[in-house]
């Protein structure tokens, strides 16, 4: 008879719907099959391949401007939805929604916060109907820290040297660094899943750091509950080589990132978000427990293709022969596989171990069934991995990341000698394999913590299912 196994995944609920501005939110009616459909499905080579067939003209720039904000080429999307705006106003106010959206994250992710916060007014005042509830109350949130920023000066960044710097887990297993910020010592964690950096409330007062008049809120993982917070300016932060100027902070209750491992807790004091890294160029994390970032990035051989939702980076995976979208956080220890994936690759779930997740959190609890897919293999370019009992949720969230096959975490690397995001040449890679990968090129992520930077709440996901025996 198998035993009950039963996984506890930490789940640290921070910002996404705060700050995850959908660039595609596609929230009414899309076209089951087109160039709208391929928007909404990062189906992007075959965008592109339509663009080169449209003739020139508002529809041709409207989606090569969506193209573009997904490429991260944020100027040219820009000048593109700029450009074809005015004429959708009155004959595509479903269009209309979406560019706003886009622009409004074009302007985030330029620090034009002033510009953006308009754009997001715009979207309230006058085609708020066109979003779900959840993208509205988002919108509102976006609006109201951009409101806030207003005319805070743009994060820049000067190199006056290589960046290398030592990792160390912590016991969440995330990846931390030490750097000393305002002369103030403390580890700093590296997250590629949080769309902004964020410090704790006691943490920001150590490194006297002021705040900008204005609360804004963000909305609570899974219970709704909208959530204050204050923003800073931090003038400067130094890493290795690498000055950046002007970072904005989300400062916190030090609750809310308190993180109950059930004996003893962990404190989160601080995250490095997305912004730092896009501004970094290129990201390695090494098998030896470095991090190294711009031109000592490692070249890791063919990668694959990596997109932008929002503020978070999506790999194009292969999954049996197909690209599919996955989210990519090195916060969390596991992946996760999430119900599109369940709705296209489900055909063999007879034969996989039923359990049960629990998210609880301030407002209640939510119980979802799941299932234990025993082996999955997901390309990467010129790279394999083979991950064992990887969790399978078959409901939808109701968010954005329905859109998506899934969560990838820090399993997927583990037997690699490194691994790279490139924000210049939006590629995701792996490096070789290790000694030990050689011998066992399977990993499973069954007893590991997983966490996922969501929304300001601290939420806990309880697993319960038929592992089989060991």
């Amino acid at each position: 008879m198998p035993k009950a196994n039963t996984t506890l995944r930490i789940t640290i609920l921070l910002f996404v719907s705060l700050y995850l501005r959908p660039a595609i939110s596609w929230a009414r009616e899309v076209v089951d099959n087109g160039p709208d459909a391929e928007v909404k499905e990062f189906r992007f080579d075959d965008l592109r391949a339509r663009i080169g067939t449209m003739p020139p003209g508002p529809e041709r720039d409207y989606f090569a401007g969506e193209l573009a904000n997904a490429e991260n080429h944020i100027a040219e999307s820009i000048q593109l939805l700029s450009g074809v705006l005015p004429g959708l106003r009155q004959s595509r106010p479903d269009r209309t929604a979406i560019v706003l959206q886009t622009l409004a994250d074009d302007y985030t992710k330029s620090f034009r916060y002033g510009e953006a916060a308009q754009t997001d007014d715009d979207l309230l005042e006058h085609f708020s109907g066109q979003l779900t509830p959840e993208q509205l109350k988002g919108t509102k949130n976006d609006s109201g820290i951009m409101h806030i920023l207003g005319g805070a000066p743009a994060q820049t960044v000067t190199w006056e040297g290589p960046l290398k710097l030592k990792t160390e887990r912590n016991p969440i297993n995330s990846l931390n660094v030490d750097l000393t910020v305002n002369g103030v010592p403390g580890a700093w964690l590296l997250d590629t899943g949080a769309n902004l950096s964020l410090v704790s409330e006691s943490f920001a007062k150590r490194l006297g750091l002021k705040t900008l008049p204005g609360i804004a809120y963000t909305q609570a993982g899974t219970t709704g509950i909208q959530n204050p917070l204050h923003v800073g300016l931090l003038p400067t932060l130094q890493m290795g080589g690498a000055t950046l100027h002007n970072v904005v902070l989300m400062v916190l209750p030090d609750a809310n990132i308190n993180i109950n491992l059930g004996k003893s807790s962990y404190q989160i004091n601080a995250i490095i978000g997305y912004p730092v890294f896009q501004a970094l160029g290129a990201i390695s994390f090494l098998h030896t427990g470095e991090f190294v970032a711009g031109t000592t990035a490692h070249s890791n051989g063919t990668g694959a293709r990596m997109y932008m939702k929002g503020l978070s980076p999506i790999v194009m995976c292969n999954v049996e022969g197909k690209d599919r979208p996955f989210s990519f956080d090195t916060g969390a220890s596991g992946t996760d596989l999430f119900v599109r994936y369940y709705q296209e690759f489900g055909g063999e779930a007879k034969g996989w171990k039923k359990g049960k997740q629990k998210d609880s959190g301030a407002g209640g609890t939510i119980k979802r069934k799941i299932y234990f897919q025993p082996e999955v293999k997901l390309g990467f370019g010129d790279k394999t991995v083979v991950l064992k009992k990887v969790s399978i949720n078959t409901t939808g969230t109701g968010t954005d990341t329905d859109e998506l096959y899934g969560n990838l975490g820090q399993d997927v690397p583990a037997n690699f000698d490194s691994f790279t995001l490139d924000f210049t040449n939006m590629t995701f890679s792996l490096g070789e394999p290790t000694p030990a990968a050689n011998s066992s090129t399977a990993r499973s992520n069954k007893h590991s913590y997983g966490r996922q930077l969501i929304s300001c709440d601290c939420d806990f996901e309880e697993r319960e299912g038929q592992a089989g025996p060991e």
